[in-house]
């Protein structure tokens, strides 16, 4: 009840866009109005002459009040009082049109600068008392009686119409807000749309082009080997793999080419034999003997399908070039609608916290983007000389079938 109380006398916008033109111009139109009325014939030039000045003097007042009155606005509405009843002196006979336009004007401004709804209603009680005053003593009660329901029907038309624009107003400022707000969340969501796919391009051209020039140059190394030992049939077998692996770099890039270009494709692979055949491929260029075990049996969105692959292809890659392992485990299991991922060897080891000062090394940062993609998570144990263990935990919903 306080809270509405309150809105009815002070509405919520603030005085410096209370706008003043539209005062203005109705502060003139009453001018007008008193100068022409129907019975202006009885006005001179010496009332016409102070009505004027006095006018011009109220308006400069209303133009300037806040750079003038500040905090003071009890003074501003004091003298407006007294500039009103003047025009009751200075034009006995036009006086009442004045009146009935600018007390109400008063009563709707003091509803903005005033913060509190008891300053409100004693400067509406201080103008209904000049103007009940006047027009007791210049034209006696009765006309009082008559004239005193048309200014308090006047006040509740504008404090209507006040709220109506007051209102449009706080819209009009609330919606350019908003849209300054959501200029900016555009900025921000393209600038964030740019790098995120500058990473995916970069994450997609490592997966493919980086890890498939890295493969053909260990078989290349292999074939090097075997020849350098006259291991020629060795040597040819492994140089038709690297034919097989340079053409699936090749056909992957232009996967890869294709995604770039926004070419849909609803292509699906199978997860396990792609899998079982990455595995096989690392056996062929690489002298580390792997065990591996694969056990997924619900299908998968194809993006999640893809970034596995891509993750254990790296995985993988890393062993053959960096952890000079002997042994390594690779398991990929479902349990409980996630799948586990367990890659082990006993390679040198590596300081995990030295992995973001690594130069030109993207590929546990390239796995780790794709594991978090995909809402998963990922735990690196290494310590040199004593191996690696990556784990990752990869939620899925069974069922999904499309390319999200």
């Amino acid at each position: 009840m306080r809270n509405m109380f309150k809105s009815i006398f002070t509405p919520d916008v603030a005085s410096e866009i209370f706008p003043k033109s539209p005062a203005v111009v109705g502060i003139i139109l009453l001018y007008l109005a008193t100068i022409f009325m129907p019975d202006s014939g009885k006005l001179n030039s010496r009332e016409i002459i102070g009505i004027t000045i006095v006018m011009m003097l109220q308006m400069a007042l209303y133009w300037f009040y806040n750079s003038i009155f500040k905090n003071k606005y009890w003074i501003y509405f004091l003298i407006h009082g007294v500039i009103t009843f003047d025009y009751a002196i200075i034009c006995p006979q036009g006086y009442k049109t004045i009146l009935l336009g600018l007390i109400p004007l008063f009563i709707i401004q003091s509803m903005v600068v005033y913060s509190n709804a008891i300053s409100v209603i004693i400067t509406a009680c201080y103008f209904y008392s000049i103007f009940s005053v006047t027009i007791t003593i210049l034209s006696g009660v009765n006309e009082l009686v008559h004239s005193m329901p048309l200014l308090i029907v006047i006040t509740l038309a504008m404090r209507i119409f006040s709220i109506i624009f007051f209102n449009q107003v706080k819209l009009r400022i609330e919606s350019q807000k908003i849209y300054q707000e959501l200029a900016l969340a555009y900025e921000k969501v393209e600038e964030l749309t740019l790098i995120n796919e500058r990473q995916r391009v970069a994450r997609d051209l490592h997966d493919t082009l980086s890890q498939g020039i890295a493969g053909t140059i260990m078989q290349l190394d292999a074939v090097n080997a075997n020849l350098n030992k006259n291991n020629a049939k060795r040597a040819q077998e492994i140089v038709q793999r690297a034919m097989e692996h340079a053409r699936k770099t090749l056909s992957d890039s232009r996967l890869v080419i294709d995604d770039l270009r926004a070419t849909a494709t609803n292509k699906r692979i199978n997860f396990s034999e792609n899998l079982k055949n990455e595995i096989v491929i690392f056996r062929g260029v690489s002298d580390t003997s792997v065990t591996s075990k694969v056990e997924v049996a619900s299908s998968m969105a194809a993006s999640t399908e893809k970034h596995i692959l891509y993750i254990i292809r790296e995985a993988l890659n890393n062993i053959a070039k960096h952890s000079k392992a002997e042994n390594a485990e690779i398991e990929v299991i479902e349990n409980n609608n996630s799948i586990n991922i367990n890659i082990i060897d006993d390679g040198v080891g590596f300081d995990v916290r030295l992995i973001d000062r690594m130069f030109g090394h993207y590929g546990i940062l390239g796995m780790t983007e794709r594991v978090k993609l995909i809402n998963g998570k990922i735990k690196i144990n290494s310590k040199k000389r004593k191996g690696t263990s990556i784990n990752i935990i990869i939620p899925i919903e069974k069922g999904i079938d499309d390319d999200d």
